[in-house]
């Protein structure tokens, strides 16, 4: 295999795109390159970097040629990072970079971070786009809102992206004072090691956070009620078992079509007279009315800590 068929071959894996550094070190000559840039078989994305013609202009063909674009160690990060892992749904335009030294020349396409910590481990590729680790990610996230980085913290914990350990580490090696991001994730890395455990939505995560900023003994998750011979009844979304409470979560995605209903009405009695107490809650009541809710829960509880 010639030299410009193994370039060509690398430019695939990394949807078209190629840097000059990138020929150089397969031994194509700058003269092939002018030459194939002269006759239309690649294209000029930024000074340096190169498509192969024909390759789809898509969002990860542009974030290849952003990454590129920096003569230094660079990566999508941030909010652009964040939406690549799943870690929020939240799109902003532009592309996020961050790069270990910014000449500060003006990139309207871009918004550029710099960073002094930003190592070759923190830097992987997720579909042949080069981005910063799941873990750095959500840190970096701090300079966007608490709740932002609050929903992203638990999404990867969930989908497996990263772990709490993961998280703190970086934030242990970064952690200097003023630098972006740790403030915010510090208190909630706390408040998630008092609940170090995995929800199953978003709705719980928030459920989760009603425990933890009322106060609230934190209750067991995922919890299977059994009959006296042993057969299961159902499985609780939460439980204070001592205090013989459960807590269902009610979702419109889950609990809106007919059979659901009539199948949760049905475990619901049956626990009832197993002799447990259930409180439902909606997306509304754990959101608009904590208080409330915590206040229900603490009355039920054995030892409650919120005065209704």
């Amino acid at each position: 295999m010639d030299s410009e068929q193994r370039l060509v071959d690398l430019a695939a894996r990394h949807h078209g795109v190629f840097s000059v550094e990138d020929a150089r070190s397969i031994g194509v000559p700058s003269k092939t390159l002018r030459t194939r840039l002269a006759s239309g078989r690649y294209q000029r994305l930024y000074p340096g970097v190169y498509a192969i013609a024909g390759s789809v202009d898509s969002s990860s063909r542009r974030m290849v040629a952003a990454v590129k674009s920096f003569p230094q160690s660079a990566a999508i990060s941030h909010q652009t990072a964040a939406q690549l892992w799943g870690l929020t749904q939240k799109r902003v335009p532009g592309i996020d970079v961050v790069t270990t030294r910014w000449e500060r020349e003006h990139r309207s396409d871009l918004r550029v971070h710099e960073s002094l910590d930003l190592l070759g481990d923190d830097i992987v590729e997720f579909s042949g786009i080069p981005v910063t680790a799941p873990a750095r990610t959500v840190v970096d996230l701090g300079a966007s809102n608490k709740w932002v980085v609050e929903s992203a913290l638990e999404q990867g914990i969930r989908r497996g992206l990263f772990t709490l350990d993961e998280v703190e580490g970086f934030v242990r090696r970064v952690g200097r004072r003023g630098r972006r991001g740790v403030g915010v994730i510090r208190p909630l890395l706390k408040a998630r090691r008092r609940w170090d455990t995995v929800t199953e939505s978003v709705l719980e995560d928030e459920f989760r956070k009603l425990v933890v900023d009322w106060g609230l003994p934190p209750p067991e998750l995922q919890y299977e009620v059994r009959d006296e011979g042993g057969l299961l009844v159902c499985r609780a979304d939460f439980a204070y078992p001592d205090s013989r409470l459960l807590i269902e979560l009610d979702s419109e995605a889950h609990h809106l079509d007919r059979l659901t209903f009539r199948r949760d009405r049905s475990k619901q009695n049956r626990v009832v007279v197993l002799g447990w107490t259930v409180l439902r809650y909606t997306w509304w009541d754990v959101t608009e009315a904590p208080g409330r809710v915590a206040s229900e829960i603490s009355a039920k509880v054995d030892n409650p800590s919120v005065s209704a």
